[in-house]
């Protein structure tokens, strides 16, 4: 699947609206797929450098990326590269990481990680402690989250894209 490059602000605007419409709209089971392995080949992981989102490198294929949270980041709140068939990917929406009704879900927009008000959610604004995405050797890929502010806010736009888009449904 193609997976556009993100140059400008405005380009980010209209990669916003495109993600909102979609997940409003539903999509194939095709297109999910698609758009997960798009995320995963998208961005890499932050080098070395204390978590200094600029110094990226590619990511490797089939690079399984994790979102973790909460406090000390334990709790798993699904795989963000894997496609809608996987049991813990966040594009599931019958699984416990992709339903609006799980509490460790960045969906629920009134749980821990999907609500506009939690320190550790990552579609608040000013959240101090958003979710960490990583990969199985731990390597740190940034934070998702809209607070666009954020030291560690991952570098990849395709990401803030998404996450600012599946936020602005709430």
């Amino acid at each position: 699947m193609w997976v556009p490059d993100l140059p400008s602000t405005r380009a980010a605007g209209r990669m916003i609206a495109l993600v909102c419409g979609l997940l409003q709209c539903g999509c194939s089971a095709a297109f999910w797929q698609g758009f997960g392995e798009g995320l995963a080949s998208a961005g890499g992981p932050t080098g070395g450098g204390g978590g200094n989102p600029a110094a990226t490198v590619p990511a490797l294929a089939g690079t399984k990326l994790m979102i973790f949270g909460g406090e000390g980041h334990a709790t798993y709140l699904g795989c963000l590269s894997c496609s809608q068939y996987v049991a813990d990917s966040v594009f599931n929406t019958y699984g416990s990481h992709g339903s609006q009704y799980q509490a460790a879900s960045i969906f629920n927009a009134y749980g821990s990680f999907g609500s506009k008000y939690s320190t550790h959610s990552a579609c608040n604004p000013y959240a101090t402690d958003p979710p960490v995405i990583v990969d199985g050797n731990g390597n740190f890929y940034g934070r998702l989250t809209v607070n666009a502010y954020h030291p560690q806010v991952t570098s990849n736009a395709q990401w803030r894209a998404w996450i600012a888009g599946v936020c602005a449904g709430h």
